[in-house]
């Protein structure tokens, strides 16, 4: 039975659990911690089996994330899913959620160790203008750019609310910057990693990436990144990152 999390059932204990040493659950810990459920552009579900708590699902307008487990009545999650208005739907892939949504696929990397850095370079914590602007000289088929207002106000609400962080390296400017797109207590997962063209080929992506590493895993999380299919692939493994699993994002397709 798949029940909604309101004030008469916050379910505040099986969230936590649900949540720990789980990338999707740290997603949705960290959705959690930033909203209220009460508005109107966030909800939260746990799925119960015989009473015992065995998925978790956010909605943040029409963005669906899945915390599911071995456990999940899967032909009740991809009916919910079906009937609920997702417009995209993340989750572990190796669930095979069942929706009438397109779906793609790729590797989940994670570190627990920390990495060497042998370059140093002036990092900082930049505005959240000085970073739109570097991810928008960094767009590409795998790395859409949200829109200017709705990117400000989501990114400027969750650092208010201390659910994400933002690092940058500084020459005359923003050179390269990379963020958390979520964090909990014991787990981060890793967001935008942005370089402008006109100072790539200089190790700054690289050394952000161990950067934040290196603060996160010292802090006792584990750090996760979704990386694209094929892409990066090189980059990432020389890093030191190894594969958790397989992420799915199952999305409305717009040219149907």
């Amino acid at each position: 039975m798949i029940k909604i999390v309101d004030s008469n059932n916050p379910f505040l204990r099986e969230i936590a659990e649900l949540s720990k040493g789980n990338p999707y659950g740290c997603r949705i810990m960290s959705i959690y911690n930033t909203y209220n459920y009460n508005l109107p552009f966030v909800d939260f579900w746990v799925q119960f089996i015989e009473g015992k708590p065995v998925s978790l699902i956010s909605r943040l307008e029409s963005a669906f994330i899945m915390r599911l487990s071995e456990e999940s009545d899967m032909e009740e999650i991809s009916s919910f899913a079906r009937v609920s208005g997702a417009g995209s739907v993340i989750c572990d892939a190796s669930f095979g959620l069942k929706c009438n949504l397109s779906k793609k696929s790729g590797p989940i990397l994670y570190s627990d160790k920390l990495f060497d850095i042998s370059k140093s370079f002036e990092v900082y914590s930049p505005d959240t203008k000085e970073v739109y602007s570097v991810i928008c000289k960094s767009a590409s088929e795998n790395f859409a750019v949200p829109s200017y207002e709705s990117f400000m106000l989501d990114v400027n609400h969750k650092l208010n609310q201390h659910s994400i962080r933002m690092y940058a390296v500084k020459e005359d400017k923003a050179a390269a910057c990379i963020m958390t797109l979520a964090e909990s207590k014991d787990s981060a997962v890793l967001g935008a990693l942005a370089t402008d063209p006109k100072y790539r080929h200089k190790g700054y992506g690289a050394f952000l990436i161990k950067y934040i590493n290196n603060v996160l895993v010292s802090e006792g999380k584990r750090v996760y990144l979704h990386r694209a299919p094929s892409e990066n692939v090189a980059f990432y493994n020389k890093l030191g990152f190894e594969e958790y699993g397989k992420w799915a994002e199952y999305r409305e397709n717009k040219n149907e």
